[in-house]
Order: C-alpha cells, then sequence, then structure tokens
C-alpha cells in the first residue's frame, strides 16, 4: 500500500502546511483567507447544508454535471481553490446570488467563464453526513 502525504492529514491546517511547501506564501494566504470568508449561510438542517464559497477569479479547477437535481460537481482539480471545500455530490445552486438549480452545466459553465475574470459569490448545497469535518 502506497501512502500518500495528504492521506495523513486531519485537519484544514495540516493541508495548509502542507501546501505551503509546494505553493507561493500568497497562495497559501489566499486559499487560507477564502477559507474564512466561507462559511454556512443557513444552519443545519437534519444532514444538509447551504453555504456561500467567494472564489477568485480565474479557473476554478472543477467538472459540473447535469442532473435532474440541478448542476452537480462532479469532480475537483487538486489545483482547485475549492479543494477541500467542496466534494463530489455537492450542488452548485447559486452564482452571484443568480438561482442556477435550473441550469444545465454547459449554461453554468458559460456563465461562470464569462464572470472568471472577478470574484465570484458560488452558493453550494451539500449532504453534511458526506463532508470531512
Amino acid at each position: 500500500k502506497i501512502s500518500s502525504p495528504t492521506s495523513q492529514m486531519t485537519s484544514f491546517e495540516d493541508f495548509l502546511n502542507y501546501v505551503s511547501k509546494s505553493e507561493s506564501e500568497s497562495s497559501v494566504a489566499i486559499r487560507s483567507q477564502l477559507q474564512k470568508i466561507s462559511s454556512p449561510t443557513s444552519p443545519m438542517k437534519s444532514n444538509q447544508r447551504e453555504f456561500d464559497f467567494y472564489a477568485p477569479r480565474g479557473l476554478l479547477g472543477i467538472v459540473i454535471e447535469s442532473t435532474p437535481k440541478g448542476p452537480m460537481v462532479q469532480s475537483i482539480s487538486h489545483k482547485s481553490p475549492l479543494l477541500g471545500i467542496i466534494e463530489h455530490g455537492d450542488y452548485i445552486i447559486g452564482l452571484d446570488d443568480l438561482n442556477t438549480k435550473g441550469m444545465t452545466s454547459p449554461q453554468l459553465s458559460r456563465l461562470m467563464a464569462q464572470r472568471s475574470m472577478q470574484q465570484r459569490k458560488i452558493t453550494f448545497f451539500s449532504f453534511a453526513g458526506t463532508k470531512k469535518s
């Protein structure tokens, strides 16, 4: 069995310490700040939560899949600013306070690309039971 350095991490702080060895200080500072400003916007309801993430300008490094329930995160790049904040299966239900539940993945991807030169507020819906705390 091969063990990677990330498999032994237990917290976001451990992750930041690991990332700081391979990223510039400014990248780590940005990631740390984004973690602080991205917080739940609604109280937990059973095993579900809705939360906002203020994404920096540029590529997000995620693949979005169309589902009957709306756009869903299909995969996350290891270089994504969303790494460790969202997971496969989280739904994107808003972009800059625009409801995206009825959008297909190509529609949402186009909209995100159009706004990629600015910070974006992305609202996610997640099943908390599948999240790593």
